[in-house]
């Protein structure tokens, strides 16, 4: 199924399930029962971090048109400290991921993850990224 929705991100894997919930509310004064359906896309993302401690953002995750609820897992696997920038509909948090550390966020919507590595140049920041994307669609029938 296609939402219209884009993502984009680097080396990433994807995993689609689908889970579907129904909800009927009727009114009395009224011949027609209107059903909602919810549907809910769970999507995992997951890549890979490697890049210079430079100081410069690289963005790993970005969505297009839609921002999901995601819980975010990132993992620093080098000996220099990772910050992570996730960009939210309402504004922006920042996260510092000490050496050899992982820290998961929660957040009620994302549309960008930046990673930031500090360190003197010459360092390579190795780790990891996963997101567990729900994205919600709501569409109402008449029956």
């Amino acid at each position: 199924m296609s939402l219209g929705r884009n993502v984009q991100v680097n080396k990433q894997t994807t995993i689609v399930k689908v889970n579907t919930k129904i909800s009927c509310r009727s009114r009395k004064k009224k011949k027609h029962c209107r059903r909602k359906k919810i549907k809910c896309f769970c999507e995992e993302v997951c890549g890979t971090i490697f890049q210079k401690c430079d100081s410069k953002p690289q963005v790993y995750f970005r969505a297009v048109e839609i921002r999901p609820s995601a819980n975010v897992k990132i993992q620093n696997d080098t000996n220099c400290d990772m910050e992570a920038m996730i960009r939210t509909r309402k504004k922006e948090i920042t996260q510092v991921i000490g050496q050899s550390q992982q820290v998961s966020i929660v957040v009620p919507s994302i549309s960008r993850l930046t990673i930031v590595c500090n360190g003197d140049g010459s360092q390579v920041c190795r780790g990891r990224y996963d997101i567990k994307l729900r994205i919600r669609t709501h569409r109402t029938h008449r029956h």
